[in-house]
């Protein structure tokens, strides 16, 4: 071998060294930021509590600020390995159908109240819960944190609203995985250095929830005082919100068209006063304004017919492709899993009636409707577990919040009765 060539791997194998020790190093560094597993491999925010100062308008729900437990979910402290003489260990995965902080009850809390008023005081009940996640995160969350946690069964639940994912990111599409991602197992970077994985989600904001929310500087609490204006000064206020952070080449009076119809309907979900009061938050006032100015199939199916060409057979075979994953995974590993799908706000008559006004923006439901009815039809060709919720809430008034179609305290009470009443048929076996 030339003394060139003698170099060149001299150089080669020294840049190799150099590389690893570097990383290895920023490994060792992002350590002291990130928190210890399993709190990095669920989220890409440290555990803790909601602050009431950055929340003031939410001081009559003093759930809100109740500190998560330190892996940062909504729950009790819970450990990594079974109890010894435990009982029944289920763990649930899902979004903020789960974790949702604005009511006072959860899914997994009520199903284990019920497992212990049944006579099983060691039932545990564990809320894996993420708001803004979806398919592909609640399989890595699956596969990386909830096996390690010895579960006698597994509940999934996908909400026909927003979980389905598009043709080319289903389970195995795809040629190399994300670099980085807030779901580490499915990435490059989390499958090597973790600690700096979640560092370089948590300071660039890559979160899901983070990337489809526009930081506007304490929102939640100016859309809060809007909300409990005078009712002649709270349309025209929103709309200079909106037109100034979302819209600003609507006019004001364009806005108030859209926000002031039916004598001002839309206040009624925020405007009485009392604990119970929904949430005005900017994601919903963007996209209600956005339906009725922008041109788009999406904002105009009222009917099924009118919604089946938007649902494509791809979208729904890659979707169900996360599904299968997860049930395979599953099966492998002798734990018996259920998938609950959560329909949209649709089969509440109180939720329907509250957006009659605004077709444009219903439409939404229209459509998840549809796709629901296409995913149902694909799991029944399948062997996995499902339970399709819609049964127990179709006509039921006030299960759903008309802001945001999620769950009320009375429709956490429905879905958990249900919940119970299929674990308690696995635990029985």
């Amino acid at each position: 071998m030339t003394e060139n060539g003698r170099k060149r791997i001299y150089a080669i194998v020294f840049g190799l060294i150099l590389t690893g020790v570097t990383l290895a190093g920023l490994e060792v560094l992002a350590s002291f930021e990130a928190p210890s597993w399993p709190a990095r491999a669920l989220r890409s925010t440290p555990p803790g509590t909601v602050q009431s100062n950055e929340f003031a308008g939410l001081a009559d729900k003093p759930w809100v600020f109740e500190p998560t437990n330190s892996w940062g979910m909504r729950d009790r402290e819970r450990s990594i390995a079974k109890p010894a003489g435990g009982g029944f260990r289920s763990v649930f995965i899902g979004d903020s159908y789960l974790e949702f902080q604005l009511t006072r009850l959860t899914v997994p809390g009520e199903v284990e109240r019920r497992f212990i008023e049944a006579g099983q005081p060691k039932a545990e009940m564990i809320n894996l819960g993420i708001s803004a996640t979806g398919p592909r995160s609640y399989y890595y969350r699956l596969r990386d944190v909830a096996f390690a946690l010895s579960p006698d069964a597994l509940a999934v639940f996908f909400f026909s609203g927003n979980d389905f994912v598009f043709d080319g990111q289903g389970y195995g599409q795809g040629i190399l995985p994300d670099l980085v991602s807030e779901a580490p197992g499915g990435s490059i970077l989390g499958n090597i250095m973790p600690n700096a994985n979640w560092v370089l989600v948590n300071r660039l904001r890559l979160s899901e929830m983070l990337t489809t929310n526009k930081p506007v500087p304490q929102e939640f609490d100016t859309l809060t005082k809007i909300a409990r204006l005078p009712p002649a000064e709270r349309t025209p206020a929103l709309a200079r919100h909106i037109k100034r952070y979302y819209h600003p080449d609507l006019s004001e009076q364009q806005i108030v068209a859209i926000f002031g119809r039916n004598d001002e309907a839309f206040w009624k979900a925020f405007s009485s006063g009392k604990p119970d009061d929904e949430s005005v938050q900017g994601w919903l006032v963007d996209l209600m304004t956005k339906s009725e100015v922008e041109s788009s199939p999406y904002f105009e199916a009222t009917t099924p017919q009118q919604a089946a060409p938007l649902v494509k057979d791809a979208d729904i075979q890659a979707t169900l492709s996360w599904l299968t994953a997860m049930d395979r995974a599953a099966r492998e590993r002798g734990v018996p899993l259920v998938l609950f799908i959560v329909p949209p706000g649709s089969v509440d008559p109180d939720y329907v009636a509250f957006w009659k006004p605004w077709p444009r923006f219903y439409a939404f439901n229209v459509i998840a409707d549809y796709r629901q009815d296409r995913l149902l039809e694909a799991l029944s060709k399948t062997s996995i577990r499902c339970v399709d919720l819609r049964k127990d809430f179709e006509g039921v008034r006030g299960a759903y919040r008309r802001s945001d179609a999620h769950w009320t305290d009375k429709g956490v009470e429905i879905a958990a009765e249900r919940v119970f009443q299929e674990l308690r048929k696995l635990e029985k076996r």
